[in-house]
């Protein structure tokens, strides 16, 4: 009995950081491609952890929940995400990753934007879809399925 818990938790450990690295690389490419440029690792790694988060929103949720509100979710997890990892990276330690100062309607110290908060939901849905079906692919769990 024993020995099938820690058997459970390696692969739910094992498909976190699966995803997590299918997630940080996608992001880290979009973000690479979007600057014209190498970008630094930390969008990897938040990226990855972004993504690993948003998917689990229908483990929070169930399938029958607004597919809108779990993208709104999302939403507010990546803009939170921005805003806390930025004002880190970008006001503490000074590293200039992103910054949103040209742009109206910026805040906490130009680290979120109302435009790319906007662009979250769509991100969001996206992350949504691709972790249910790489579940569904990868690790036979659930077909999705949305309302």
């Amino acid at each position: 009995m024993m020995q099938n818990r820690i058997l459970r938790m390696f692969k739910t450990i094992f498909k976190h950081v699966c995803l997590f690295l299918v997630f940080g690389a996608i992001y880290f490419l979009i973000e690479c491609l979007w600057k014209g440029t190498i970008t630094n690792y930390r969008i990897f790694l938040m990226a990855g952890c972004l993504g690993v988060l948003i998917g689990l929103i229908n483990n929070l949720f169930s399938f029958d929940t607004s597919f809108i509100l779990q993208c709104f979710v999302g939403t507010l997890m990546a803009t939170l995400g921005e805003a806390i990892l930025g004002y880190q990276w970008n006001i503490i330690e000074g590293l200039k990753i992103w910054n949103y100062s040209t742009l109206p309607f910026s805040f906490v110290g130009n680290q979120i934007n109302l435009f790319f908060s906007i662009a979250w939901m769509g991100l969001s849905g996206v992350c949504i879809v691709l972790d249910d079906y790489l579940r569904y692919w990868l690790f036979k769990e659930e077909k999705p399925h949305y309302k």
